[in-house]
């Protein structure tokens, strides 16, 4: 079973003009949605050549280090949710590429399979520069990946994010103001789908302002452990396992099938993060 407070009615996009107030995105307006996404990835594209031909130019481009990234996915109709601000794979995936002279020279242009994470940012520029890294940062430099793209991965990737489904469109819980609008039919959808799930564990004080979602994504699996937060030591109110190897659209919540998977990554999940 997906969790229903993993993801909202696609809220954030409603509020844009010509967008639908409830119900299904017809098949013409998501055709229209992706191209000008797709439309805006192919000019952020184009940009960013015309910043390497001007470092070229200038005669720096072989002493500058080049990252590119964002700060989310964004899904699509995936999972039949449009927007970001989730716990699952699109929304917690990103585009992520770094050039650095002398350490990628023989890797240009190749992928990695390999977990990281963008607070691994810093301790890699750190590395890159010679600066001193200081001894209490999370994130592990990259430059070993860099330097060859076919290593494992060091360690599972982090995320978290609070209660999708009871938000507006980035972490703020719902105000009245949007309550009393055309969102209140879409609101109490999404309250009565999590109590019909949730049971006697509903309370929307505590669903809105305290409950967290914590994804830990593994190599084969994505595991969201949906806590109170604060009573970290309490057992979940929620598990959802994926597994990235047969669905990694993650379609199919395999937690209650899987105790001992369960066991082991919850215990994995406590001991990293």
């Amino acid at each position: 079973m997906v969790l229903a407070m993993g993801l909202s009615e696609s809220l954030e996009l409603r509020v844009s003009a010509d967008m639908p107030k409830a119900g299904e995105f017809n098949t013409e307006l998501q055709q229209k949605l992706r191209h000008g996404y797709y439309a805006c990835i192919s000019y952020i594209d184009a940009q960013v050549g015309k910043m390497i031909q001007a470092l070229k130019d200038s005669g720096e481009y072989e002493n500058t280090i080049i990252v590119f990234w964002s700060d989310h996915g964004f899904n699509l109709g995936e999972m039949g949710y449009w927007g970001k601000a989730t716990n699952y794979e699109i929304a917690t995936r990103v585009p992520f590429i770094i050039t650095a002279p002398g350490i990628t020279d023989k890797t240009k242009g190749q992928k990695t399979d390999a977990l990281v994470e963008l607070l691994d940012l810093y301790p890699t520029l750190c590395d890159l520069t010679g600066l001193e890294t200081p001894s209490n940062l999370e994130g592990k430099s990259l430059v070993p990946i860099l330097q060859n793209p076919s290593m494992k991965s060091q360690k599972p990737a982090f995320s978290l994010f609070p209660t999708p489904a009871l938000r507006e469109w980035a972490a703020r819980p719902f105000t009245p103001p949007f309550r009393t609008t055309f969102f209140k039919p879409l609101i109490l959808k999404i309250e009565n789908k999590i109590k019909a799930q949730m049971g006697d564990k509903w309370n929307r004080r505590t669903y809105e302002q305290f409950v967290m979602g914590y994804a830990m994504r593994t190599d084969d699996y994505r595991i969201v452990i949906w806590k109170d937060r604060r009573k970290p030591k309490e057992t979940p109110l929620f598990i959802e396992l994926y597994d990235h190897i047969n669905d990694p659209n993650e379609t199919v919540n395999i937690a209650a099938e899987n105790p001992e998977k369960v066991k082991e990554l919850v215990t994995q999940f406590n001991e990293t993060y």
